[in-house]
């Protein structure tokens, strides 16, 4: 059975939340009238997050369809429901409704958003069998299960408004610098546009620091997901895979550090050691 202790996994994100809108009242001014506008939005992103609206927002601007073709929902929905069907087995407090969707992206890929959109790709579809789709989805649904999914979607739309008001600052600073007119003065603004941006950056690299290994850790959860869901095979030799069509070599250091998910001989590792176990 599901442990829900493992839910505490995505605390740093929510603290990461906070921070940024911590940052969103010191750049207003850090004062009263300023804490009132951050409580505002925030209450009013989170409301928009819970909603399905975002979901849908998100799947609009990300490119994502629904099954549509005959051929589509013969194959894929089959697989589908009884790759839930065991999900829940494992987890009987899995988001209900949970839906699929295509990306019009021929790579080998899948990922979960919300709490109720799984995506595969047109490329999975089309290049794995059906058994390793099943793992492919399973890995998905351990998402679902360890609320990453839903952690993620205020994440982004946390994100989203303080790149908002980062673009608010840069077009208030390039309004200064012409309003102002001479070289002599709207250095100034040039100066202190910069140097915000520069603590934004920063912010956001520690941001990276921190969080990409807590993603990290959520991909191998979600392995382990699949495995007790009884598709550990199968999402090993989809890795297995994409790791022997991979041609990239290896990244930075400072590549790696950033990377959202473990290197596939990790993964590959530990879903055998998964499926030994049992």
């Amino acid at each position: 059975m599901f442990k829900r202790k493992e839910v505490y996994s995505n605390w740093p994100y929510v603290f990461w939340l906070l921070f940024h809108f911590l940052l969103f009242w010191l750049i207003l001014g850090a004062s009263k009238q300023s804490l009132v506008i951050v409580l505002v939005v925030g209450l009013v992103s989170l409301l928009f997050a819970c909603s399905p609206l975002a979901e849908g927002l998100w799947r609009r601007v990300s490119g994502v369809r629904p099954l549509m073709m005959q051929n589509e929902k013969d194959r894929l929905l089959p697989l589908f429901e009884e790759v839930y069907e065991e999900a829940m087995k494992a987890d009987p407090n899995l988001p209900k409704g949970i839906n699929l969707y295509i990306e019009e992206d021929m790579q080998i890929n899948a990922s979960a958003f919300g709490r109720s959109t799984l995506v595969l790709t047109r490329g999975s579809i089309a290049l794995l069998s059906d058994d390793s789709l099943k793992g492919l989805i399973a890995h998905e649904f351990g998402h679902f299960s360890h609320y990453d999914t839903t952690v993620l979607l205020f994440a982004t739309v946390g994100n989203f408004f303080m790149s908002l008001l980062m673009k608010l600052i840069r077009a208030a600073a390039k309004g200064l610098y012409y309003i102002v007119g001479t070289k002599d003065s709207a250095w100034i603004f040039k100066i202190l546009y910069h140097f915000i941006m520069l603590i934004y950056k920063a912010v956001l690299l520690a941001g990276d620091l921190i969080l990409m290994p807590v993603s990290r850790k959520h991909e191998f959860m979600a392995d382990a997901f699949a495995g007790r869901c009884g598709f550990g095979n199968e999402l090993a030799g989809v890795l297995s895979q994409i790791y022997q069509v991979s041609i990239s070599k290896p990244g930075t250091l400072m590549e790696q550090l950033r990377s959202t998910h473990p290197p596939l001989p990790q993964r590959i590792q530990r879903l055998e050691w998964l499926v030994e176990g049992d």
